[in-house]
């Protein structure tokens, strides 16, 4: 079995079990219980002693789950519905499965996944706003001021205390919810259930709730080489006589995009890799289907690999328009003259 392999079964092994509550996890309730000492310091410190406010709000949009809750869709929309109302918004993040480890760095067109991290690429690609990545997101926050943004979008972070904040958005998936509700590595929460009490907005993916819920919309497939793009239907009379179509991605929770997939009137061969895992040509050059699907994650850390079978499913997801109401009213109140129309 090959290490990528081996590392994808584990990570669905477990990630099963957190959300199906098996109960061989009661073996990891010692480390869960060293792992929610370190946590309850960690938050108390930040209570006693918060960070110092910055010269601009920061909103963090973040969770308390492991694995992908689709944030990324989620800050995009929030940009352009922000930027819409004339604000000038920068995003700041870790860069997670790229290489950033010292200073904090601004993404450009040139900047590649492999460094800066999928997500963060992709965010700037879509909005073309300031997108800063490093470990320390004190000194990211700092590096964004610089542009001279009216707000600051934190992609994750809830946990990064050091980071000043002024509104905080938990992010869940409806369907998985808390799982069995336990501290990693126990469960898949970051911090205890509570702390959901303390953050000024909860969004469910797919959720039900006037005020909580987004949802995806299917914009429609691009391909990667010539950026033709087509729609739901259009793919499907397309691709009628192809013999097969896979689904292949790398993404936190791969089922949401098959489903989407699926949704489409499209059925494929499915291909899961770990999450944030780079795709190689030696992984396409093994998948024998016509046309291959991928996210946009997935086909902006390809790089240089050409593939002519490569399709990239893109997405919006939307906004409750009372969180639209929410944050305007915070902040454009200290950015007088700006335009208020939607």
């Amino acid at each position: 079995m090959s290490r990528v392999n081996f590392k994808q079964r584990l990570e669905a092994f477990v990630t099963s079990a957190w959300y199906t509550g098996a109960g061989w996890l009661w073996l990891l309730w010692p480390l869960t219980l060293i792992v929610r000492k370190v946590v309850a310091n960690r938050r108390q410190r930040f209570i006693n002693h918060p960070p110092a406010v910055g010269s601009v709000p920061v909103v963090v949009v973040g969770g308390i789950t492991v694995g992908g809750t689709g944030k990324t869709p989620l800050i995009i929309a929030l940009v352009d519905a922000l930027r819409r109302h004339g604000l000038t918004v920068a995003v700041v993040s870790r860069g997670y499965g790229g290489q950033i480890s010292g200073q904090a760095q601004v993404i450009d067109e040139k900047s590649p996944a492999s460094v800066v991290g999928d997500e963060p690429l992709v965010i700037y690609l879509r909005c073309h706003c300031t997108v800063v990545v490093g470990p320390d997101r004190v000194a990211a926050v700092r590096l964004a001021e610089q542009s001279k943004p009216n707000i600051i979008l934190s992609d994750d972070g809830l946990q990064h205390y050091r980071m000043h904040r002024e509104f905080e958005i938990a992010v869940l998936d409806a369907a998985r919810g808390l799982g069995n509700g336990q501290l990693l590595p126990m469960g898949p929460l970051r911090e205890a259930p509570d702390r959901l009490d303390t953050v000024d907005w909860i969004l469910e993916r797919n959720g039900k709730g006037v005020d909580s819920g987004f949802h995806y919309t299917i914009r429609g497939l691009q391909h990667r080489q010539s950026r033709q793009v087509l729609a739901a239907a259009e793919a499907r009379t397309r691709w009628q006589t192809v013999s097969s179509i896979a689904a292949v991605t790398g993404i936190g929770q791969p089922d949401q995009f098959f489903d989407s997939i699926r949704s489409m009137g499209i059925q494929s061969n499915n291909y899961a890799f770990g999450d944030h895992y780079a795709l190689t040509k030696k992984d396409l050059d093994a998948i024998a289907d016509e046309v291959i699907i991928m996210t946009e994650k997935d086909a902006i850390k390809l790089g240089t690999v050409v593939d002519e079978r490569v399709w990239v499913l893109t997405i919006d997801a939307s906004l409750p328009e009372s969180l639209l109401t929410k944050l305007l009213s915070l902040f454009l109140d200290d950015n007088e003259g700006l335009c208020t129309e939607s």
